[in-house]
């Protein structure tokens, strides 16, 4: 739902900046060139952005399910730990998170 709403705002972008650069160029036929290619670069900055946001929050969502997915695995794990070993066990735990997040 996001996806779409953000490409159609990509789209409504495009299609504006197409109409003014369109307008100009029908008015002014010396600097049609400078205008078309301006208005190219504004349209390939204005997609490569969405595109751009779009990967990386896709991959950061591919990330956060990777965690959740470890964390599910670790819990399932903790409950048929020996309780004589709880204590230790936690305290490895711990240590190993400490050492992944400060690297």
């Amino acid at each position: 739902m996001k996806a779409a709403a953000g490409l159609t705002a990509v789209a409504i972008g495009v299609i504006v900046v197409g109409i003014i650069a369109l307008a100009a160029i029908s008015k002014n036929t010396q600097t049609a060139a400078t205008i078309a290619s301006s208005a190219g670069g504004v349209i390939a900055t204005i997609v490569g952005a969405f595109f751009g946001v779009k990967i990386g929050s896709e991959q950061s969502k591919k990330a956060q399910d990777g965690l959740k997915e470890e964390s599910a695995k670790a819990q399932v794990y903790a409950a048929y730990l020996p309780s004589a070993e709880a204590n230790t066990v936690t305290t490895q735990a711990q240590e190993a998170a400490e050492n992944a997040v400060s690297t």
